[in-house]
């Protein structure tokens, strides 16, 4: 029976070859995105799951409230970690990694800058799982001055993956011993490092419970409740941190975030590594979903519709004997056989198009995912879907014509429930322009914050980090040489950098009444240099002067944030006192900076201070003119004088400032990649849909013609019915996309306002009717230019 029924399908399926192959292309097309939804979906769901000890290790991260602000550090202090180990014996591991920032590091005649390697406790191999190469992960960090290295940085500097007992050397001569290699960290976490340094390295680097600043992580026992963690986190507030912080109106409390939840639920702004964002799971899931729908409704819709070519093999069949049972089982196999042809394809379109889909998502996704159990059981699932929830309305539909009414020619000559029809294709269409509506504001918004004035300048200024006092000495020499270079125009330099996260320290503020107050204030310092080089604005006083010697030492610029935080009526003058970073007790306000945004438009602008400081960590260097090739080589040129033995690297502040929204991007690409393809899904549809409807009413066309009908006005008799269901679809979209867009928007600080976006709206309806009418006009037409006798021949 199996063998007679696929036998069957397969000839019908041939035998229609038209209808089949939109049937087809749209499951096909359908398919193919939501396998790369889905691979996107379960990929970016994969994060840090590869450690055996996931699930119970977790990030302690510490929140902070001030008397009038409060934010979320991803750090912690220095103590923290031994201390939890030491007084409680549920914290079964504790792991700390510290950051060495920017180092030169040497072997042989090979120099490079490394900016992604840690300081580590030895024990961090015991909790965190890398695949070894070379070494013991037990004891590879127990000695001082060994490293263990990532794959990459040992083909880099030894050319070899074998390089235990090799040497690294710091810029100042110190060695570093490799003790292990390890497979690059995997891309799917949230913390990736190139190089792990031993803790006892730097034995000096104790800190205190005042000082926040590395990444700290706590490995708690099987089926325990983190939350009976905050028990031990109020003794450890009670007895170090409240002492420091209560008497100036600060609390801090701890909180613990499972490490496979970082990557797409923390919104901490410094995390080590730009992290997901759980609505886009969401999203994509629902996009995933809806293209299976159109998909589905494709089917059923042309199922329905070519009902009455096949009324007549019902009724012989049912003369001839067969159950209904027989012909259900007969049409889910023909769609079931369509589903399993598409499933085919849409794995080798995946295979082909993969590499594409990793350019364009930035992920390092490889064929082999497929062979994940639950994406096999999820791509079953789909044939079943598609096989079954398609078919099943046609094959129950079809199979209950009665065989007396349909030789007699009693079935409707419309095909099938047209109420049914007309309300897939509204549902059909209503998806399609709610994405086109939702694509077109992403893209907006997106726009939106690439190009809001950022309060500064970012465009034609090379980046050069410098570190080590000793190559930031060079820096005076450096500058003289570059302002004589005609290719630049100005020179600066400051120890942050527009994108970067900057330092936040607790300083006594002079209040509007004179009183000094405690306040945690961001802060960084800056030359003189920097705010013309970097085109900010001050709106009241003036910039560090040159001609002012006292500047240097008892001079401050504040932000417009800043004047608001403290209701200064005039902040010129106002006091600060900086003696716990090193600078003199008594500093006065001498300028105002109009806000500018430090840091994404992910985040508010905060209050800040800019201090004075001669060398600095960043140079930044305004290119003159447009050749930025020939400037950049020219500049080089300039640092090989002054540092003949640093390597020079640079980067442009405008695409390392832009880089933090790449992530968003990368996601509205994907979005509008798929929005068009629901669309196109949705035309195929509708294409099948109008090419039956003028085959139906070939005959009342050939007739309207010989009583002189237009055929302007037969094209518009035939889409008209398709455009009122447009138009219904039109308006259930926007009430969908208005809910669903109104709540996204609001995930950003600043953003674009809804009520501006009615021309996006209106556009999205112009393009969806417009879509329509193209779609049906080009088989009405050609329906309305058939010779009316040939028509009427035919009938």
């Amino acid at each position: 029976m199996l063998k007679n029924l696929l036998k069957v399908a397969v000839r019908n399926i041939v035998k229609e070859k038209s209808y089949s192959s939109i049937n087809i292309l749209g499951l096909t097309i359908g398919i193919t995105c939501s396998i790369f939804l889905l691979l996107y979906i379960v990929d970016e769901l994969s994060y840090d799951k590869y450690h055996e000890n996931a699930e119970n290790v977790y990030r302690v991260v510490s929140h902070i409230k001030e008397p009038d602000n409060e934010f979320t550090w991803a750090v912690a202090q220095i103590p923290m970690a031994p201390a939890l180990k030491e007084k409680f014996p549920e914290v079964k591991d504790a792991v700390r990694f510290f950051g060495t920032g920017r180092t030169l590091f040497k072997y042989e005649d090979k120099r490079f800058y490394e900016e992604d390697f840690y300081l580590a406790d030895s024990t961090v191999f015991n909790m965190f799982s890398y695949d070894f190469i070379e070494g013991d992960p037990g004891t590879a960090l127990d000695r001082p001055n060994t490293v263990v290295i990532s794959l990459a940085i040992a083909r880099k500097y030894f050319d070899t993956e074998n390089a235990i007992g090799k040497t690294l050397a710091y810029e100042n001569g110190d060695l570093l011993e490799v003790t292990g290699v390890i497979k690059n960290v995997p891309k799917n976490s949230h913390f990736s490092f190139d190089g792990l340094i031993s803790r006892s390295s730097n034995p000096d680097r104790q800190g205190s419970w005042g000082n926040f600043g590395v990444f700290t992580y706590i490995q708690l026992p099987e089926n325990y409740n983190p939350e009976d963690m905050q028990t031990n986190f109020k003794s450890i507030l009670e007895e170090n941190v409240a002492p420091i912080f209560a008497s100036i109106g600060i609390t801090i409390n701890y909180e613990l975030q499972k490490i496979t939840d970082i990557h797409l639920h923390s919104k901490i702004q410094d995390e080590a590594e730009g992290g997901g964002d759980i609505s886009y799971i969401y999203i994509f899931s629902a996009i995933a979903v809806f293209m299976i729908i159109i998909a589905c409704i494709n089917y059923m819709n042309l199922a329905t519709a070519r009902s009455v070519r096949r009324a007549k093999e019902v009724g012989i069949r049912k003369v001839m004997g067969s159950q209904r049972k027989q012909l259900i089982y007969q049409f889910l196999s023909e769609s079931l056989i369509l589903g399993v042809v598409a499933m085919l394809l849409s794995l080798f379109l995946v295979f082909l198009l993969l590499p594409f889909f990793n350019d364009v998502t930035g992920k390092y996704i490889s064929f082999s995912y497929i062979l994940q159990p639950n994406i096999l059981l999820a791509l079953g699932a789909v044939i079943l879907i598609v096989g079954i929830l398609a078919g099943s309305y046609p094959a129950f539909y079809l199979s209950g014509f009665k065989p007396v009414s349909v030789l007699k020619g009693k079935i409707s000559s419309q095909g099938g429930n047209v109420g049914l029809r007309k309300t897939l294709v509204v549902l059909q269409f209503c998806i399609s322009i709610f994405m086109l509506i939702s694509t077109l504001v992403v893209y907006d918004q997106l726009n939106y914050m690439r190009n809001k004035d950022l309060g500064f300048n970012k465009d034609r200024l090379i980046r050069i980090e410098m570190p080590g006092r000793d190559l930031q000495a060079t820096y005076p020499a450096l500058r003289n040489l570059l302002n004589s270079n005609p290719m630049v125009l100005s020179t600066a330099n400051s120890s942050t950098s527009p994108g970067n996260n900057i330092g936040k320290v607790i300083f006594n503020v002079e209040t509007n009444d004179g009183e000094m107050v405690e306040r945690g204030v961001d802060f960084y310092a800056a030359d003189y240099d920097y705010i013309p080089t970097l085109g900010m604005e001050l709106v009241d006083g003036r910039n560090f002067s040159r001609e002012i010697l006292t500047d240097t030492a008892q001079s401050v610029l504040v932000n417009e944030s800043m004047v608001k935080r403290m209701s200064w009526d005039q902040p010129i003058g106002k006091k600060f006192n900086l003696s716990n970073i090193g600078r003199p007790e008594v500093v006065k306000v001498i300028g105002v900076l109009k806000d500018y945004h430090q840091n994404s438009l992910y985040s508010e602008i905060e209050p800040l201070i800019v201090i004075f400081s001669k060398l600095n960590y960043f140079t930044y260097i305004k290119i003159a003119g447009e050749n930025l090739k020939e400037a950049i080589k020219s500049v080089e040129q300039d640092w090989k004088k002054i540092n003949p033995e640093k390597p020079f690297q640079y980067s442009f502040l405008d695409e390392s400032f832009d880089e933090q929204y790449k992530a968003d991007e990368k996601r509205g690409q994907i979005f509008t990649i798929f929005s068009i393809l629901t669309i196109v899904i949705a035309c195929l549809g509708l294409l099948g849909l109008a090419s039956f409807t003028t085959q139906q009413r070939t005959k009342e066309i050939g007739i309207r013609k010989v009583m002189g009908s237009s055929i302007q006005s037969i094209v518009v008799l035939v889409s008209k019915e398709f455009m009122m269901l447009t138009g219904l679809a039109t308006l259930l979209a926007f009430a969908g996309a208005y809910f669903f867009l109104n709540n996204w928007l609001k995930t950003f600080v600043y953003r674009i306002e809804l009520s501006d976006e009615i021309g996006t709206f209106l556009l999205s309806a112009v393009i969806a009717m417009g879509i329509t009418l193209l779609t049906v006009s080009f088989h009405s037409l050609k329906a309305a230019s058939i010779n009316p006798v040939n028509s009427l021949r035919s009938e």
